[in-house]
C-alpha cells in the first residue's frame, strides 16, 4: 500500500493539539512534503532479520554486526505503534522476538545488575576511560524501559507480570540518592566515572519512564523514591535550560560541562523525557513550557524546509542529519502532534536510499557514508508510529 503524506503546516505556535497527554504547539515554517512511507517501509524491512530483529551494524567504533538492545526495542516500539494503529490486540511476530531477546538479555555482562548498553567497548567522553562491552548505560536502559512498558498492553498477565519485575530491577539503582552527577542528574551509566558528567539527554529520558513506572507500582514507598528520582533531574533540567532567542523554544546543552546544545536526535530524547514526565503527572511538570519544549524541534528546520543535524542558531556546523535523527524527530512530531507532522522530517529520508534497498546513516554521496542497522530500526519505528503500518502490511 503506498501511503502518501502532504504536510502542510501553517503558522507561529497553532492552535495546540491535545495529545498523548501533553498540550503541544510547534513553531512550524509553511511547506509540503510528501512521504511515499509505503516505499520506504518496504525497503527498510530488506535488511531487518525477522528472527534477530535488532542485530546489524551498529553506530559504534566496529565494523562488526552485534545485537543492539536500542535496536531490539526500536522495533518493539514500531510493533506496539502498528498495533496501535490496527487497533490489534497484540503485536506482531517480529516485535515479539524483539520483546522476548530485550527480556533474555537483560543482564549481557552477566555483573548482577539488570539494565542494557551497547556490545562494544566504548569510550563515551573520549576522555580514556574505555567502558567494558555490555555496560548498562542510562539511555539504553530507558528507551528499553520504554518498550517493555508500551509491551504490557499486548500480553497475558504472566508476562506482566514477568515485565514488571524486571523493569523494577532495572530501575532500583537509579532510585538511589546516590546514583546521582554532582548537579543531580541521573548518571550516564552506574560506572563511577561517568557519574561525574552531567549530560542531560539519557538523565531526562529516564526519568520520564520513572515517572510512568511510579504510576504503575502499588508500593507507596518506591512510588516516592522512583518520583523523588525523576523530579531530581527535572529539577537539574529547570535550573539549567535555555531559550532560543528567534523562535523562544527551550533547549539544553549536551551537558553542562559543554557550551554546546544537544544536536537533533539529543534533543529529540530530552523532548521525549520531559513530554513523558508531563504525561505521567510529574510533580515539576506545570513548570515546563511544553510548547517552549516541543517547539525546539522546528529549529532544526531550515525556513526553506531542510532539515539540519544542528539547530539553526548554530549557523556554522553544515553537518546534516543523520538517518536516525530525522527517525525521532518525526515520530515525535506523529506522536504527540498529528501524523501529518511526521512528514517535515519524513520527507528527507529519500536522499538517503541506496541503491539495493535500505538507508544509509547521512545522506547520499556523502564520504564516510555507511548503511546502518541501528538507524534503520528507528527509522521503523517512525514509520509505524507515523501511520503507515496501517493495514498490516509490515509482516
Amino acid at each position: 500500500m503506498k501511503k502518501v503524506i502532504r504536510s502542510k503546516v501553517v503558522g507561529f505556535l497553532v492552535a495546540p493539539v491535545f495529545l498523548v497527554g501533553c498540550d503541544v504547539g510547534s513553531v512550524v515554517t509553511p511547506y509540503a512534503k510528501e512521504v511515499e512511507g509505503g516505499k520506504i517501509l518496504a525497503n527498510v524491512l530488506l535488511n531487518i532479520d525477522r528472527q534477530n530483529p535488532g542485530r546489524g551494524l551498529a553506530d559504534y567504533p566496529s565494523n562488526e554486526s552485534a545485537d543492539v538492545p536500542k535496536s531490539y526495542a526500536m522495533i518493539l516500539l514500531g510493533a506496539q505503534a502498528e498495533a496501535r494503529s490496527n487497533e490489534w490486540p497484540s503485536i506482531n511476530e517480529m516485535g515479539v522476538k524483539a520483546g522476548d531477546w530485550l527480556m533474555e538479555h537483560a543482564d549481557a555482562n552477566q555483573d548482577g545488575v539488570v539494565g542494557w548498553g551497547v556490545p562494544i567497548a566504548w569510550d563515551a567522553y573520549g576522555d580514556g576511560s574505555t567502558n567494558p562491552a555490555n555496560t548498562e548505560y542510562t539511555i539504553s536502559t530507558a528507551i528499553v524501559v520504554d518498550a517493555l512498558l508500551g509491551w504490557l498492553d499486548y500480553v497475558d498477565e504472566q508476562k506482566q507480570r514477568d515485565i514488571l519485575r524486571l523493569v523494577d530491577l532495572a530501575l532500583q539503582p537509579y532510585v538511589s540518592p546516590d546514583m546521582r552527577t554532582p548537579a543531580g542528574l541521573l548518571p550516564y551509566s552506574l560506572l563511577m566515572h561517568d557519574r561525574r558528567y552531567d549530560t542531560f539527554n539519557s538523565a531526562v529520558y529516564l526519568a520520564g519512564q520513572m515517572q510512568r513506572f511510579s504510576e504503575v507500582v502499588n508500593n507507596v514507598a518506591l512510588k516516592e523514591r522512583l518520583r523523588q528520582a525523576a523530579d531530581a533531574t527535572m529539577a537539574a533540567l529547570l535550573k539549567n535550560r535555555k531559550q532560543a532567542l528567534k523562535s523562544n523554544t527551550w533547549f539544553w546543552n549536551y551537558s553542562i560541562q559543554e557550551n554546546s546544545p544537544n544536536d537533533l536526535p539529543h534533543a529529540g530524547y530530552v523532548i521525549e523525557g520531559v513530554l513523558t514526565y508531563a504525561k505521567y503527572n510529574g510533580r515539576l511538570a506545570d513548570q515546563f513550557d511544553i510548547n517552549g519544549v516541543f517547539g525546539h524541534l522546528m529549529d532544526f528546520v531550515n525556513e526553506d524546509g531542510g532539515v539540519r543535524g544542528w539547530p539553526i542558531f548554530r549557523s556554522r556546523i553544515k553537518t546534516p542529519p543523520r538517518l536516525y535523527d530525522l527517525s525521532i524527530a518525526a515520530q515525535l512530531m506523529c506522536r504527540f502532534k498529528g501524523d501529518g507532522y511526521g512528514g517535515i522530517f519524513l520527507g528527507e529520508v529519500e536522499r538517503y536510499a541506496l541503491p539495493n534497498g535500505g538507508y544509509s546513516k547521512y545522506p547520499s554521496g556523502m564520504d564516510e557514508n555507511r548503511q546502518v542497522a541501528e538507524y534503520e530500526s528507528y527509522l521503523y519505528r517512525a514509520l509505524m508510529s507515523c501511520g503507515f503500518g496501517k493495514g498490516g502490511n509490515a509482516e
